[in-house]
């Protein structure tokens, strides 16, 4: 089926271009830019709307398994529709947590009832408790497109340099929290003038070094090394 969306505010961020023009798309492919509709195609006027690349969200909070009362794959799916996502990645904070072949295998399976593509992170130890790997090598070859304890970090530093040492071993991607937990444990807010006139546990955030954490997309730059990762 051959479809030109005309009348279109074509949005390309590969390009870094945002105008007016039409587009000619088969079976799920753009076949041109700003030409005329074909012979038979379906036109659609968009009226100005704006046409463009799905958007991926990465790192879904879904309620399957365990809170299915809360969001199930599938009104999470019909809501990420409605905003123009077209793929999800779902986190594996759920109970229980996915971190068996079987558990991804399973949500795998209730994905499939979503109106857009779910992919799913597997937990990096078992039950995201930080004292034990995951089967990593399982659970990637079962789907896994990624590995993160979300929001729980360790504080077992030997257990999570053998994960990470296992994952880099196979080319898995390991998705981290910028947090210490000996420095946020009890707290309420961050230190400073507020946590101390409300008053509210501090959390003491700063680094020996100038570095800079991103919330939400995980990575570590530091400019006193002109190095940055990302996991």
């Amino acid at each position: 089926m051959i479809l030109h969306f005309k009348n279109a505010r074509l949005i390309d961020p590969e390009a870094g271009t945002d105008a007016p023009g039409s587009l000619t798309v088969k079976d799920g492919l753009v076949l041109a830019r700003d030409g005329t509709a074909p012979k038979g195609a379906a036109v659609i006027d968009c009226g100005g709307k704006c046409l463009a690349p799905g958007i991926v969200d990465l790192g879904v909070k879904i309620g399957e398994p365990g809170e299915r009362h809360r969001e199930s794959f599938r009104s999470a799916g019909l809501a990420a529709a409605a905003g123009g996502v077209t793929t999800l990645i779902a986190r594996p904070d759920t109970s229980p947590a996915i971190d068996t072949p079987e558990t991804l295998e399973f949500v795998t399976r209730r994905a499939s009832e979503s109106p857009v593509r779910i992919r799913h992170m597997a937990a990096l130890t078992k039950g995201r408790d930080g004292r034990e790997m995951t089967e990593i090598g399982f659970l990637r070859d079962a789907g896994a497109i990624a590995f993160t304890d979300v929001f729980r970090v360790s504080t077992e530093a030997k257990a999570i340099t053998r994960a990470m040492a296992y994952a880099k071993s196979l080319g898995a991607l390991v998705v981290g929290h910028p947090q210490d937990p000996g420095l946020s444990h009890g707290a309420a807010a961050t230190s400073g003038k507020f946590a101390s006139l409300r008053p509210c546990p501090g959390r003491d955030i700063r680094c020996p070094l100038p570095c800079r954490s991103d919330h939400d997309g995980p990575g570590v730059a530091c400019p006193a090394t002109g190095q940055g990762r990302r996991p």
